[in-house]
């Protein structure tokens, strides 16, 4: 499958030279979730899907799925006061049972638990991209300004997560 985004190890330029410097160290935080939980703004977790996905254009040079129909995701969106500010998507195989263990955790989020110290995880360098403006996530129709993704990878198995920065994030830092 071919991926149409360029994935870069550093955040583009042009977001480090215009965007202000409590947005691009939001952006490059090791827990999203602990990130946004600082802001002075309620958080929550609206979960989108949970179950049985493809493998995309997000994740299709990083994760080893056999077959395109053959993965196991979930779609949240992440919001403060209500207002989503972050799409999120993890990916793993169908067959990568902790990571399903793990992403079954209804509207908590998954950062919870990735960061909490009790998983033998390692996790990739982030890498970012300006997704096209035709991506489009689950039907919601904001494009994102920026995504990044990295992998975590659990006794053996290997899970792609990708947090699209959504415009309304802009009016929260």
């Amino acid at each position: 499958m071919n991926n149409p985004s360029i994935w870069q190890p550093e955040l583009p330029e042009h977001l480090t030279d215009t965007y202000p410097a409590d947005l691009t160290a939001l952006i490059q935080a090791q827990s999203l979730t602990a990130a946004l939980r600082a802001i002075d703004a309620s958080f929550s977790v609206r979960l989108l899907h949970l179950g049985a996905t493809h493998c995309d254009i997000l994740f299709s040079d990083g994760l080893t799925i056999t077959t395109p129909d053959n993965g196991f995701g979930r779609d949240v969106l992440l919001c403060l006061n209500d207002i989503p500010v972050v799409w999120a998507r993890s990916l793993c195989a169908a067959d990568a049972q902790n990571w399903r263990n793990l992403l079954d955790c209804g509207t908590r989020p998954l950062g919870e638990r990735l960061f909490d110290g009790s998983l033998p995880l390692t996790r990739s360098a982030f890498e970012y991209a300006i997704l096209p403006e035709t991506y489009r996530f689950n039907g919601f129709e904001k494009p994102s300004f920026l995504a990044r993704r990295s992998f975590f990878d659990l006794q053996g198995e290997r899970l792609g997560l990708t947090e699209c920065f959504l415009p309304a994030l802009q009016s929260f830092v």
